[in-house]
């Protein structure tokens, strides 16, 4: 992954109201870009508390994405630690608070549930809606289904009921389809039969427990996707 799509994805994270601009500017070489995994894990610690002390310097953008992608273990708790702490700031900061947000979504990972979860106890009204943008994320990093079956493994009512009603609309499209297709393939290692079907975290969960026809063709999907990884 180039800077330059870091550099992208991360301003399409941070698409929040017009009042808060955010532009990266001057960034770092590749060369720079990439020594930041390569900093020990104090040191990357250090790092991420510096961008966060700076309220997000325009010019740390792509390292700071760099990171947060690879090592969003390390990265997320302690963006999430600072964003509850901004939250009980008698005098917060809004634009901090949204960045924030913004970036534990950016991860796209079971990372970033884990601290939405988190949010969500706190204002579920605020912070609900990054479920479905953490989820949008994901497919920029791997297959989001693979994330949806985590975010039901959480056990959290809340972010179980948002990736619910997220997946019930992103199976609309076929590359979903064809998305929860492959990731059955890899929690189940062979096309699912009918008795696991019907406890599919997934199928289960939708408005219409996955209708005859959508599960047809899922199983149709699953079956092609695992020909293909046998001919490879």
């Amino acid at each position: 992954m180039t800077p330059s799509t870091f550099r992208c994805g991360l301003m399409c994270a941070m698409m929040i109201p017009c009042t808060v601009q955010v532009a990266f500017s001057q960034p770092p070489t590749r060369e720079e870009t990439k020594s930041v995994l390569q900093l020990s894990e104090a040191e990357q610690r250090q790092f991420v508390n510096s961008v966060l002390d700076g309220g997000f310097p325009q010019n740390q953008g792509d390292k700071f994405s760099l990171l947060l992608v690879n090592r969003s273990s390390l990265v997320i708790p302690i963006v999430e630690a600072r964003l509850e702490q901004e939250l009980k700031q008698p005098s917060r900061s809004e634009r901090l608070i949204e960045l924030a947000s913004a970036m534990i979504a950016y991860a796209g990972d079971e990372q970033s549930l884990r601290a939405i979860s988190k949010l969500i106890a706190i204002d579920e009204s605020r912070f609900g809606r990054l479920v479905a943008r953490t989820l949008d994320n994901a497919g920029n990093w791997q297959n989001p289904f693979t994330v949806v079956y985590r975010a039901f493994e959480l056990g959290d009512d809340a972010v179980s009921r948002h990736t619910a009603a997220w997946a019930d609309s992103a199976l609309a499209s076929d590359h979903m389809q064809r998305a929860w297709a492959e990731a059955m393939l890899d929690r189940y290692g062979k096309v699912p039969d009918d008795s696991e079907l019907a406890k599919d975290p997934i199928a289960t969960r939708l408005k219409d427990r996955a209708s005859p026809e959508l599960r047809q063709n899922i199983l149709r999907l699953a079956a092609e996707a695992q020909s293909k990884r046998e001919r490879r």
